[in-house]
């Protein structure tokens, strides 16, 4: 894997946005109700934005207005996950739990109503694996993502092609860490596959054709395929210019590649944003260990 960033299944940093992009991916032959989509679109736009107070806002409204989906707690979730990966701690573990469980619930009691609320329930339990997984419980974050696949690879992705999505990147991560995992019955590297399908979604998908950028990044990090994360890091910086996920993969596929002189400068720009936070301890942290080891080893 690439450096502390970027470390898949073990201690995964930049975790895909598996599950922010999950509500909003799919293309149902019925499709939900056109103000989640809206909202759940408004939702990614602004964690891209690292607006996270904003994004929450957005998933609270989605809560009042639909009590008994977990859509909303799906959302509020994955917002309390992703600014923990931006303030580099784990600030809101309670109410993030919390909010799964909410959801986790109100998902099992509708099962099987509709294809949308299967989806609801898939991406509210894949929430609270990928936390797991950030925090090095292994065994729960396997079990919970296996329950969460076993409900998507139930829907048609013939005609659902964002489906991709939630596959590609699931089989991509089994596919990376096939020999830690070789005790699973039916561990294989797919990682070819997986990855051609997360193409696809990049170029077809409805709504994870953004969102899967993000999963490209970290996946080209950690196949050293420093160029390809480089593209894709410059693509979401050229919307998002302080967008730190980004700014970090560009500064690891500049490391990757020996360009000492572009990978500073990105690290001042990465600095400079750190220094806009007045409660930054534990980025500056991270930030201090991560080029001085980059420093001692070219």
């Amino acid at each position: 894997m690439s450096g502390e960033v970027f470390k898949g299944i073990k201690k995964a940093l930049f975790l895909p946005l598996f599950l922010i992009a999950a509500i909003v991916s799919f293309s149902f032959a019925t499709p939900p109700d056109p103000r989640i989509v809206a909202d759940g679109n408004r939702c990614v736009e602004l964690v891209f934005q690292e607006r996270f107070a904003d994004a929450h806002a957005v998933a609270n409204g989605i809560i009042r207005q639909y009590p008994d989906s977990p859509a909303g707690y799906f959302f509020r979730a994955a917002i309390y996950h992703y600014q923990m990966i931006y303030l580099r701690r784990n600030a809101f573990e309670r109410q993030l739990i919390e909010a799964t469980e909410r959801g986790i619930q109100l998902g099992t009691q509708n099962r099987n109503r509709s294809d949308w609320d299967n989806f609801f329930l898939a991406a509210t339990i894949g929430v609270q694996g990928n936390f797991d997984r950030v925090n090095g419980r292994l065994v729960s974050s396997l079990k919970l993502a296996t329950r969460s696949m076993e409900i998507f690879r139930d829907l048609d992705e013939e005609k659902v092609i964002d489906i991709l999505y939630g596959t590609g990147v699931y089989d991509y991560w089994i596919g990376a860490n096939a020999r830690l995992l070789w005790w699973m019955p039916g561990v294989r590297d797919n990682r070819p596959r997986a990855l051609a399908n997360l193409e696809r979604v990049r170029r077809e998908g409805v709504f994870t054709r953004q969102i899967v950028l993000y999963d490209l990044m970290e996946m080209y990090l950690n196949e050293r395929r420093w160029q390809d994360a480089a593209d894709i890091a410059n693509e979401v910086l050229a919307r998002y210019p302080n967008n730190s996920v980004a700014l970090w993969a560009l500064y690891e596929a500049l490391d990757g590649m020996r360009n000492i002189e572009e990978r500073n400068e990105v690290a001042a720009r990465i600095s400079a944003r750190i220094d806009l936070e007045r409660d930054n301890a534990d980025q500056r942290r991270f930030f201090d260990r991560r080029t001085r080891r980059n420093s001692e080893t070219r």
